[in-house]
Formats: C-alpha cells, structure tokens, sequence
C-alpha cells in the first residue's frame, strides 16, 4: 500500500518591501503610526491551509487552523517573531477499488494533521495613518501524520480484511509570507497575512502549502 504522508501543512513567507522612509515617513502621507522599537507584541489568527491532497497530488485539499505568535520590534522596519501552528485535520475518502501487485485495495479513507513552529524576521513600511504593510522570511519547522484504512484483498489467497498504514514525516523549509496590519487603538490591531512553505512527502517530493490567516495582535506600549 502507498504509504501517505502527504499532509503537512505549513507555510510561510517572502517579502518584498523595498524602500526605507526616514524617520518612518508614510507611503502615501499621514503619520503612519506603527509599533517603536522595543515593542513586544503577540496574537493569534485562524485561517485555511492548502496543499495537495494525500491520495490524489492532482487535486488541492483544504483545512482550517490557527498560530498563536509573538515578536519584538528591533527597529522602526524590522522585527523578529516566532510562532506555533496547528493546521487541522484533513479526512479524505476514495470509492471504488484499484490493485496493486497482488492486493485490492477497496475503499480506502485517509486522515492527517499537521502542526509547526515558524520564526522569522519581519520587515514592515507604514502605508497611511494606523496602516502598514509587512513581509517576512524565516524556517519553519513542521512535522504531520497520516492514517490510510482500506480493505485489502490478497487476490492470491483470497484472504481479507481492514488494513491500517500510518506515516510520519517531518522537516524544515523556507517560510516566507506578505501580509498587513491595521492599529485600532495603542495596543490592538487587526492582521491578515498569506503565508507559503514547501513540505515533502515520503517519496521526498516537494509540495507547495499556502496560509490564510487573519486576526488579532496586542502590543506593549
């Protein structure tokens, strides 16, 4: 039997946010308030994850989860952050039956989890008043598992019966994300932000996982 372990999810970040304001100076005008420097901050987001579904790769699966996160303002531009992911379950269930060597396998269902840690240095430019835009960049370390249950057939002896495979896979990709952030008062605000890493399955073939995600942040002063 395939051996699935084709449900990690996790993701992450690349940015690109050219251009330094002095004195932090908006984009488009206005004060563009953000954090100072010093600023400790955490949050949390929920959203979607999608990648490649476990028993078919040609098709996209979707799950929903959420990250819990915190980071520390180095500079007017720059902060470093670190967060955990849990991205749901994923249940996936085929009808029919297909042979391979000498077993039938009929009716096979599949079920994943996928959870990590990101980190990853944030580089943000203020957009208008209370309104910036940031990227990021960093590793994230992820780890899923799958379990594949089928009937399984030896259409040699005949024999049957219910037959479980479970698989473990686990790595560290590039994470890279875009996302924005908008100050609704000194302490809180309101983050969206797309994030994208690439996982590998137990052949070691890449695949590429993407996050949605918004929520809240709360900041020190």
């Amino acid at each position: 039997m395939k051996k699935i372990s084709r449900f990690s999810l996790f993701a992450a970040i690349m940015l690109a946010t050219g251009s330094a304001f002095a004195g932090g100076g908006a984009l488009l005008g206005g004060s563009g308030e953000g954090m100072e420097v010093g600023t400790m901050y955490g949050g949390g987001s929920v959203g979607q994850a999608t990648t490649d579904c476990m028993m078919d790769d040609t098709e996209s699966c979707s799950s929903t989860g959420f990250k819990i996160y915190g980071g520390y303002k180095l500079t007017d531009m720059f902060a470093v952050e670190g967060g955990y992911y849990s991205l749901g379950t994923m249940e996936e269930t085929m009808t029919g039956s297909y042979t391979k060597g000498q077993y039938t396998i009929t009716n096979p269902s599949a079920e994943g989890e996928a959870s990590g840690f990101g980190i990853s240095a944030v580089a943000s430019v203020p957009v208008v008043d209370n309104f910036e835009v940031f990227g990021k960049a960093g590793a994230m370390m992820w780890k899923s598992e799958a379990t594949v249950t089928a009937q399984i057939t030896d259409t040699v002896s005949g024999q049957s019966g219910k037959g479980t495979d479970i698989a473990e896979k686990e790595g560290t990709s590039l994470l890279l994300g875009v996302g924005a952030n908008y100050k609704v008062s000194d302490n809180w605000g309101i983050r969206g932000e797309y994030e994208h890493f690439k996982r590998q399955d137990m052949a070691d073939e890449d695949h590429d996982v993407g996050i949605v995600s918004v929520g809240a942040t709360f900041s020190t002063l």
